[in-house]
């Protein structure tokens, strides 16, 4: 480094001690494949948020597994064995990529943000897990899609333990999740059934990303259906790892809407449809429709306790009677307590080991990103 751009990085440094606020609680999301072939390249995804002037995210990736790039330049890069160090400055996601081992069998990821204040956290979910097979049968978790949203005519999604040759299409939303706001995921392009997803935030979960995805037939996650008239089966995964539960959301809603032509050829009056949500057993939840046009659509919004498999059922006309169902849970049950157990025993790397080191690296960094 000339001494010029040395001097403007000391001033950067400055700039990062003198000015940076303490981080609030800092968040990270990994999206990766479910599953890849041997030797196969392929693209793993960090959404973080709320990490200060600067941060780092430390990643331990499987033995066997080769790192290649990212997407960050070189100098916030440092690998050590299966150990890689990513500093961010006002990086909201970054990708990088690795080739699978040669070996098949199934393997866990784990990782941690540091903020500026070196506080850690988890980087969620806590232990992701990919298989490697001789042939692939996963795909991402839109990680690696640049866009608020983005469509699929098929395939699974990263984390969904559903077959892709069940899958009809599917499509991606994301959006930033904060404390005290109201989130919706839109999905525009309309190649499903879904249209929207709304919760209100309890927690900062930094930016996470909805998949929808509208099945060929009954999903292979329940061991059958409600009795009706079946319009669509679909999975509506939010984030990962079971974060979207009662201790991070609430006041949860899918948008949906129904072809009138199928209504139509079926008989079918839309005040019999209902939305149905699997969590060990199917409840019918609490469906209102809102609207219809002239010749397509009758619109519909269902509230839900959680997410997973869905089903939009027409209740048979010869029932008499309420029906036997399930009682809604008050409580989403999740996978992922609301504090993860940290990593351990791997957190000493080089680039992190004080505030005004990774200071210095960082106006290093931001010099060298402008020559880019």
């Amino acid at each position: 480094m000339k001494l010029h751009e040395f001097k403007i990085a000391f001033v950067l440094l400055m700039t990062l001690v003198l000015c940076a606020v303490p981080a609030s609680a800092g968040s990270a999301e990994r999206t990766l494949p479910s599953s890849v072939s041997t030797s196969e390249v392929f693209e793993v995804t960090i959404n973080v948020a709320d990490y200060g002037a600067a941060g780092q995210v430390l990643e331990k990736i499987p033995a066997g597994f080769t790192y290649v790039s990212s997407t960050l330049p070189e100098e916030a890069v440092t690998v050590n064995g299966n150990k890689i160090s990513f500093l961010l400055i006002n990086d909201k996601s970054f990708s990088y990529t690795l080739k699978a081992p040669e070996s098949t069998g199934t393997y866990q990821f784990v990782g941690l943000l540091r903020d500026i204040d070196k506080t850690e956290f988890s980087v969620l979910p806590a232990s992701s897990s990919i298989q490697v097979g001789s042939t692939s049968s996963g795909s991402s978790g839109g990680g690696s899609h640049k866009s608020s949203s983005g469509s699929s005519s098929g395939g699974g999604a990263g984390g969904s333990p559903e077959p892709q040759n069940n899958v009809e299409a599917k499509e991606l939303s994301q959006a930033f999740v904060t404390n005290g706001t109201h989130v919706r995921f839109d999905f525009p392009n309309g190649v499903t059934c879904i249209r929207y997803v709304e919760f209100d935030a309890k927690k900062t979960l930094g930016k996470i990303t909805t998949v929808v995805e509208m099945l060929k037939g009954q999903s292979n996650l329940v061991p059958n259906l409600p009795d009706g008239t079946v319009y669509k089966n679909v999975n509506i995964w939010v984030g990962s790892g079971g974060i979207a539960n009662s201790d991070n959301i609430e006041n949860a809603v899918v948008g949906f809407r129904v072809d009138k032509d199928w209504l139509e050829e079926n008989e079918i009056d839309a005040g019999s449809l209902n939305l149905w949500y699997y969590d060990n057993s199917w409840s019918k939840l609490d469906t209102e429709k809102l609207d219809e046009d002239s010749n397509t659509y009758v619109y519909f919004e269902a509230k839900t306790p959680g997410f997973g498999p869905f089903v939009i059922v027409a209740a048979n006309e010869a029932e008499s009677g309420p029906i036997e169902v399930e009682p809604i849970p008050t409580e989403t049950t999740g996978d992922v307590a609301s504090e993860p157990e940290k990593p351990s025993g791997w957190r000493s790397m080089p680039g992190f080991e004080s505030a005004a080191f990774l200071g210095t690296v960082g106006a290093a960094y931001c010099v060298m990103r402008r020559k880019f």
